[in-house]
């Protein structure tokens, strides 16, 4: 069974299952995607994917390194691993010995959290040109030039759970704030279907759409590995100002226990951006 670090520990990718840690939306991640190359979770626990920008990545982590310890502590498999870095802040460094084809080797790696990443990837940045299209019109969309201030969600919704209601929760607040003269707009994007193109993803989405309280917009997948941790738990907010400029990045865990104080977050971000226009 694979399980994507992801944003999660260290800047994971796509943890995913039981162990993913319901209780924080941002925790500390390494950044690596993982599987067991034994049966039913047994290890040793490899690297599959390095997440571009991670604690992982900059610490020189490889495709196909096994772990052995961290901090000294033997890690078993995947689940071991996951379960050492949730446990450490984001922030801090931790001594990670693997094991590759000449023989072991120990790197230290600083775990970051999905928001560091993010930031320090896209924050102050223009939204890139790229294609993305609107699923109830099938126009292409450029979230670079909308002239207003943009909550934008990168989301998988074909794995999302409870995203609907956290759209739903963005939208009555964005309408409220736009009435009341600060233009603040929402959408939802999410990513075309394994093997499909933008197109036949949208016909699959025209269902879904109807009942999603915002816009919901198709990326390619080159788009949305750009803008997101590979996390299928997780929605990936950012907000654009009115010049197409990323302005703020907060991934969200729909079911965590902070879910209130990152929308809170989120929607203070919001406003401050829309004002400075």
């Amino acid at each position: 069974m694979r399980r994507l670090l992801g944003l999660v520990v260290c800047s994971l990718g796509l943890l995913t299952g039981p162990t993913a840690d319901a209780s924080t939306s941002n925790p500390a991640f390494l950044g690596v995607g993982m599987q067991d190359l034994g049966t039913n979770g047994s290890g040793p626990c490899s690297i599959v994917t390095i997440t571009k920008d991670s604690g992982a990545h900059a610490a020189g982590l490889r495709i196909d390194d096994v772990f052995v310890a961290i901090d000294g502590v033997p890690v078993a498999n995947c689940n071991a691993l996951i379960t050492e870095i949730q446990a450490r802040e984001a922030g801090t460094s931790v001594d990670i010995r693997v094991s590759r084809a000449r023989g072991e080797t120990t790197i230290t790696a600083k775990l970051l959290s999905r928001a560091d990443v993010l930031r320090q990837r896209i924050v102050g940045q223009t939204m890139p040109i790229s294609t993305l299209v609107r699923v109830d019109t099938e126009q292409q969309e450029d979230l670079s030039s909308r002239g207003e201030t943009t909550i934008v969600g990168w989301f998988d919704q074909r794995r999302c759970r409870g995203c609907e209601q956290v759209f739903a929760t963005i939208a009555r607040w964005a309408r409220k704030h736009s009435r009341r003269g600060t233009p603040i707009t929402a959408v939802a994007a999410t990513v075309a279907g394994d093997n499909r193109s933008l197109f036949e993803s949208i016909r699959e989405l025209k269902p879904y759409e109807r009942a999603l309280d915002v816009p919901l917009l198709v990326a390619d997948r080159d788009t949305f590995l750009d803008v997101t941790i590979t996390d299928v738990d997780r929605i990936h907010f950012m907000v654009i100002d009115s010049r197409g400029i990323v302005q703020y990045v907060a991934p969200l865990l729909p079911d965590a226990d902070d879910k209130a104080a990152v929308l809170e977050e989120l929607f203070a971000a919001a406003e401050q951006t829309a004002r400075r226009k």
